[in-house]
């Protein structure tokens, strides 16, 4: 690839050889649309595909870098045109332009149709010495013909005006956009309004009776608060820790993918560590782990957000290794919970050390005794060596001030003082030191680097055993910025035990908590009555998910692994404002039975506090939202997790695809680079999608090489999207092309009401799909979908006859 002025120079040389002869279009595109290209604006021939077919249609030449960005079209170099004369510009509107020179026209309706119909953002007409260059797919619902255009007539003009032809057509200007930048500009196009900006209210606050509020407050105590207490560790610990790494019988992912969970973490321009599962196929620690755990190097634990890191750290301190670590002064630093307010980790974590030691080890690092036994080779030292050994005798009030100013300075720099101190404790009391370092990944992406790196300084130079759990992306991050860049430690991968498991242990731990069985401190009258209401709730919840799969599925895919929110989850729907609590505790109480049905859950988890549905706050993914003015782009999202999951079985390993062909498979669809991406990174940000360390790109940024799709994806799209109450639920979040639909769409609250929305919403759906992808394969089938919903629909309107069945939607 050239750069600027060689490219510029190459020009010149072009010019000089150039030739008014009469050349056919072969020759024309050879000998001087192939320089322009190639020599004079930093294309390479890998970079270009020749005559490529598309249903029956060749472009001449196809640029890609690696995405198709520009398709230009050769034309016979007697095919030329004039600007007109007296106009010094290089912007003309395609209008005038079509409407002058009718084979001009001709040519550049032939490349914008090759542009839609393959998702190319830019066009061009050359003849060799002239070009026109023009934005030919279009995001702003303008149609590109009554747009602008660049015109160099000539190749001299080009010259004159290399950097503007730079600008529009080299490879570095068409992948920054530039020829969009100049002709239609950078400001987004206006979308139409969504029902929430119609809503004043929005997205509104769930308001919650008291016997829900109450219920939200005690679920979070017995299933949250009260594990986390010292009284109850052991007991906790014992009862409720759930393998790490056990297969979920429920997810939507093949068991490989599960296995592989933490593989292609690196890739191999970031390369990481050796990765070792924690935990063995039997269940138990890995020997290398507690191997690992009394040698003087930093020892890593990945996991994602919320698998249980911090369950698993306490389990292996606690109980898995406790043997290992009852002799072990064991200081566990939770950046969750602890130095929230701190603006410097470097000063908080020797403060934290430091108070540890004095509370839980009667260590007081500024006692006397401890501090002589600590410096007492500097003291001998002192005493025979320094200058003021001689005033021993002689003046031993100075001697004595001097010793003391030797001890003052060591302990005035903390962290040296703090280091020392633990260095006699090992060396003299033999005693192992072991640091935890956990739940970084709860903080800012500078706190976790911060973490990571004031871990690492510590394992090298302090003489302690220090653990700390990162996420993937932390981890992988540090290695690429170069923050980490020399750091080769072998890491411990922990991987999420079974969701259903977790959650049936912590709510029969809960039942034994809210029964009394196992004592706690005393709590208010209030509470204990709360608490029997919670009890059967909890039961009511345990029977459900024992006699109803679709809860357990929902859980565990939507989850992903994220024990953390699941059990998020559980509570929410405890305390929900979005649930007839009251009705349910009096059918239990009457018949001692109650199964919830998978559509109240639903409603509890996607709308959480909220009044309506909100994208930003909800851990459910708008699949029909839109970036640009393209109807067809309600199905962008659904198409991406439908390529990938059909590519799967064809996939590199491990369920990862080549992020190129969602690229071109899309492209041939008719979606841009620009909107592929869009709907990649919302992908990524709702957990729909994953790639290479669980990297989250933003706009712009290179797309990580691989991707495959999470459980929370299969379920979207297989499941999810196929209920009335998710499709009821996404309708205020998603822009209507279509005015008449649109004006027909309100905020409603009848079942009736919102039955007749929903199936006006996807009334609408179906005519863009026939408008757009009647034959797009079995891909992602929105025809299918419609119909399970529309069927959904008819059960619910046929039950919703019943007034009590009414509130319950």
């Amino acid at each position: 690839m050239h750069d600027y002025d060689t490219c510029r120079s190459n020009l010149e040389k072009v010019i000089t050889w150039y030739t008014t002869a009469e050349r056919n279009e072969a020759n024309t595109r050879f000998l001087l649309i192939d320089r322009l290209f190639f020599e004079c604006l930093g294309w390479s021939k890998d970079d270009v595909e020749m005559e490529e077919s598309y249903q029956g249609k060749y472009a001449d030449y196809t640029f890609k870098a690696p995405k198709r960005l520009l398709i230009v079209e050769a034309k016979k170099e007697g095919n030329y045109f004039d600007t007109p004369a007296g106009k010094n510009k290089l912007e003309y509107s395609i209008q005038s332009l079509s409407r002058d020179y009718p084979n001009l026209k001709a040519a550049i309706e032939q490349a914008v149709t090759y542009c839609q119909s393959r998702g190319v953002p830019f066009g061009a007409v050359s003849n060799g010495h002239q070009v026109v260059a023009f934005v030919a797919t279009r995001l702003d619902g303008q149609p590109p013909l009554n747009g602008q255009a660049l015109v160099f007539p000539s190749l001299d003009a080009i010259l004159q005006n290399f950097l503007d032809f730079w600008q529009a057509l080299s490879k570095p200007g068409i992948e920054q956009k530039k020829l969009q930048s100049q002709l239609v500009g950078d400001v987004l196009p206006e979308l139409p309004p969504r029902l929430s900006a119609r809503i004043l209210t929005y997205p509104g606050i769930k308001g919650r009776n008291e016997l829900q509020t109450d219920l939200q407050i005690v679920s979070e105590l017995v299933i949250e608060d009260l594990t986390r207490s010292g009284e109850l560790e052991a007991v906790f610990l014992e009862e409720c820790y759930c393998q790490s790494g056990a297969l979920s019988q429920h997810s939507l992912a093949s068991k490989a993918i599960l296995q592989a969970r933490y593989a292609a973490l690196f890739d191999a321009a970031t390369p990481g560590p050796t990765t070792v599962p924690s935990v063995d196929r039997k269940g138990e620690i890995s020997p290398e782990l507690l191997a690992k755990s009394f040698s003087r190097r930093p020892i890593l634990l990945i996991g994602d957000v919320g698998v249980g890191k911090t369950t698993f750290i306490r389990h292996l301190i606690k109980v898995g290794a406790a043997y290992l670590f009852e002799d072990a002064i064991t200081l566990y630093i939770d950046l969750g919970y602890q130095g929230t307010l701190s603006l410097d980790l470097k000063l908080f974590i020797p403060d934290e050390i430091t108070r540890q030691l004095r509370e839980k080890y009667q260590i007081d690092v500024e006692e006397e005794s401890l501090v002589f036994a600590t410096y007492n080779i500097e003291l001998q030292r002192f005493s025979k060596n320094s200058i003021y050994a001689k005033f021993r005798d002689t003046n031993p009030q100075l001697y004595e001030l001097k010793k003391l100013d030797l001890i003052e300075a060591k302990i005035s720099n903390k962290e040296q003082h703090l280091r020392a101190v633990l260095q006699h404790i090992v060396a003299g009391r033999k005693k192992q030191v072991v640091i935890i370092i956990d739940n970084a990944d709860q903080r800012t992406e500078d706190t976790q680097q911060l973490a990571f790196l004031v871990s690492q300084e510590i394992a090298e130079n302090w003489p302690v055993t220090i653990f700390v759990a990162l996420r993937p992306e932390t981890f992988h991050r540090s290695k690429r910025t170069g923050a980490v860049s020399g750091y080769h430690a072998k890491a411990f991968t922990i991987s999420p035990p079974r969701t259903d498991r977790v959650i049936e242990k912590r709510l029969r731990f809960g039942i034994k908590l809210t029964d009394g069985e196992i004592p706690i401190q005393s709590l208010p009258q209030a509470t204990q009555v709360n608490f029997t209401k919670l009890s059967k709730i909890i039961h009511i919840f345990l029977d459900s998910i024992a006699h109803k799969d679709d809860l357990s599925e929902f859980i565990d895919n939507i989850s992903g692994g994220n024990i953390r929110l699941a059990l998020d989850l559980v509570k929410g729907f405890f305390g929900s404002g979005h649930i007839d609590t009251q009705t349910m505790l009096s059918r239990y109480e009457k018949t001692g039975k109650y199964y919830i049905p998978l559509h109240q859950f639903l409603r509890a988890v996607i709308f959480g506090d909220a009044e309506h549905y909100d994208s930003d706050q909800s851990p459910i993914a708008n699949l029909f939202d839109v970036s640009r003015y393209d109807p067809k782009e309600h199905f962008l999202l659904p198409l991406v997790i439908g390529i990938l999951t059909s590519l799967e079985s064809a996939s590199l390993e491990e369920g990862f695809v080549e992020t190129y062909k969602i690229y071109e498979q899309l492209q041939e669809l008719g979606f841009t680079p620009e909107q592929i991406e869009i709907a990649l990174i919302k992908g990524f940000k709702k957990k729909l999608l994953e790639g290479t360390a669980r990297r989250i790109p933003e706009l712009g940024q290179t797309m990580p090489k691989t991707l495959r799709v999470t459980t929370v994806g299969r379920y979207h799209i297989t499941r999810l999207c196929r209920f009335f109450t998710y499709i009821d639920a996404v309708i205020v979040d998603t822009p209507i092309f279509d005015s008449g639909v649109r004006q027909l769409i309100y905020d409603v609250h009848n079942i009736g009401d919102r039955l007749d929305r929903a199936e006006l919403f996807c009334n609408y759906l179906d005519n863009q799909w026939s408008n757009s992808f009647i034959n797009s394969g079995s891909r992602f089938d929105w025809s299918h979908i419609s119909g399970d919903i529309k069927i959904d629909i008819a059960r619910i309107r046929s039950r919703a006859m019943n007034a009590e069945s009414d509130r319950s939607f």
